[in-house]
């Protein structure tokens, strides 16, 4: 099988300009992906022990249910559990494992599939096509979390692709079926790449044709197999699976001015902004540079093209007619996955393929510098005194198990961390009727109070202490973080203390 992909791989081959790409070893791009994708997980690791917002969604939540709330499938749960399981539950660890392994797959299955078809160099290409889109390089290594797994398996499924188009196998076809079921087990939205690609392959006969074989089989009976269970789950738990999309139906700024009754002109406007944002500086350089390969690849060309417009379409009609009035980037990047091979594809033989590369490069380098000076300079999560705000609710807290709830779920989840690093037994949990022993703390942004019928008394307990800290952020601005505390327990019903009214952050925060 590896004699027959390598003489694929040579029929492939594209002419090429001279700038070095075609030298380039496919170990060094392998290692340079890895490198990379360590380095950024470093940083983050480097820059704080607390979780950014879509990493805090997970305490609590990871307890291997089929559904699970907020419209997520069970995998990207499930992965951290495992991870937790591995590092004693180390949370800050655990996350940015989870969330490294799959960078890492889809930046190396991603030139992989186009290495087959455009050699090294195109594989380059395609990495620096990756690189330019920001939801596969920005946003994916700085916050997003299933919309990483989606997009891992997407890239699985494309990659699947083209070992069919080269020889369709069995193990190519269960490849296929697996990386689709990965994709159903993480984000609903991975039918934006799946439909449009099966009608694509349809339409094409050359690929079409490859999947003319009992082997084909497979490809569905492995994706029944893996997504099946937790899709009849999601159809038996249409609350929990479908509650997501509400989303679209929030009046974006740019275009809410622009709504027409029934039809979703501006959600469809917000599609264009989306498409341009993701992959809008990739679908330039196709138009100017862009040339059809010839040969065999052009079939891989046309199946992954038509599976582009044919994706975009039917969610431009879809938009239109459910009468959407916001899309985000993420929901389109499985769909958009696409884009970095056809870039290897149609670029392969640009003049200017070296800049378009070496844009990629700088592109990739400022994830990390923009991480950290995020960090540095703004209010970022990763910036935010926790454990000053945990040490001085520790410091004040009965003894006993503490439940941390906020109308800010991961100001809970990073409260409730900084409490354990501090000593103290704390989860991070909504209100209910807590045990005798239990002490409950609420916590909420800023020094003023919140408005009535936010929360009612707890059930069973009684207010024991007022805390009102204002430490500062752990980076270079000169910013606090003021946080208002309220705790309760069953067993006190002492009168209000003022007596830690404010604290003072320079002591309680130690210096970079």
């Amino acid at each position: 099988m590896r004699a027959n992909l390598d003489r694929q791989q040579s029929r492939w081959s594209l002419t090429t300009v001279g700038d070095g790409l075609d030298r380039l070893p496919a170990a060094a791009v392998v290692a340079a992906i890895l490198f990379y994708v360590g380095l950024v997980m470093a940083v983050r690791l480097s820059l704080s022990p607390f979780l950014e917002i879509d990493e805090a969604q997970f305490m609590g939540a990871v307890d291997l249910r089929l559904v699970y709330g907020n419209s997520h499938p069970p995998l990207y749960n499930w992965l951290v559990r495992g991870a937790l399981e591995l590092t004693g539950w180390n949370w800050p660890l655990s996350v940015a494992l989870v969330k490294g392994s799959l960078l890492a797959a889809t930046h190396l299955l991603t030139f992989d599939a186009a290495r087959r078809v455009a050699g090294v160099a195109g594989g380059v290409v395609a990495l620096a096509a990756a690189a330019l889109m920001p939801q596969v390089s920005w946003m994916s290594a700085h916050t997003l979390a299933h919309s990483v797994l989606v997009m891992a398996a997407a890239a699985g499924v494309v990659h699947a692709t083209v070992l069919i188009a080269a020889r369709p196998s069995p193990a190519a076809f269960a490849w296929l079926g697996l990386a689709a079921g990965v994709g159903a087990l993480g984000k609903y939205n991975i039918a934006f790449l799946i439909v449009p690609l099966a009608v694509a392959v349809a339409a094409t006969p050359a690929i079409r044709r490859s999947f003319a074989t009992p082997a084909a089989w497979l490809a569905p009976v492995v994706f029944v197999l893996l997504a099946g269970p937790a899709l009849v789950a999601a159809a038996l738990h249409l609350g929990a699976s479908t509650e997501r999309l509400e989303k679209l139906y929030v009046e974006s700024g740019l275009t809410g001015a622009l709504d027409v009754p029934f039809v979703g002109f501006d959600g469809f406007l917000s599609l264009l902004l989306a498409i341009l944002a993701s992959a809008g500086l990739v679908l330039a350089a196709l138009i100017v540079g862009g040339r059809r390969p010839a040969g065999e690849a052009a079939a891989v060309e046309r199946v992954l093209t038509l599976t582009l417009f044919i994706g975009l379409a039917l969610a431009a009609v879809g938009v239109l007619a459910a009468d959407v009035h916001l899309v985000r980037e993420r929901y389109l990047t499985p769909l958009l996955v696409t884009v970095p091979l056809i870039a290897a594809l149609e670029l392969g033989r640009w003049r200017w393929r070296g800049l378009f590369v070496a844009a990629g490069v700088a592109a990739f380098l400022a994830v990390p510098i923009g991480i950290v000076a995020m960090t540095m300079l703004d209010k970022h999560r990763f910036a935010r005194p926790y454990q000053a705000v945990g040490d001085a609710i520790a410091a004040a807290a009965p003894a006993g198990r503490i439940t941390v709830a906020s109308p800010l779920p991961d100001l809970a989840v990073n409260t409730a961390l900084a409490l354990r690093y501090a000593g103290r037994d704390a989860v991070a949990e909504g209100d209910r009727v807590h045990p005798p022993g239990t002490v409950l703390v609420r916590l909420w942004p800023g020094h003023r109070e919140l408005p009535e019928g936010v929360w009612d008394e707890p059930a069973g307990l009684c207010e024991a202490a007022r805390l009102a800290p204002d430490p500062a952020l752990r980076n270079w601005t000169r910013r606090t973080m003021p946080v208002t505390v309220r705790i309760y327990t069953a067993e006190a019903c002492a009168p209000i203390s003022e007596s830690r009214a404010r604290i003072d952050a320079r002591v309680a925060v130690s210096p970079l």
